[in-house]
């Protein structure tokens, strides 16, 4: 497993976390809508570059 995919499936549980975050944990709800907003849109990057990093092509080395 190289580098990349380790990095993606790091920000892909991140992007899960701050999705069971946001929905499922009761203490949550005495933050301020800025910090739920703040987690939402963290999740949401991490969740799109770890898609990206996981799907994106390594270069092949040329002999």
């Amino acid at each position: 497993m190289n580098r990349q995919r380790i990095g993606a499936i790091v920000l892909l549980l991140i992007a899960f976390l701050a999705l069971v975050a946001s929905r499922a944990f009761p203490f949550l709800d005495d933050i301020s809508g800025v910090a739920e907003t703040a987690i939402a849109l963290v999740g949401a990057a991490c969740a799109l570059l770890g898609t990206y990093l996981w799907l994106r092509k390594t270069p092949t080395a040329k002999p």
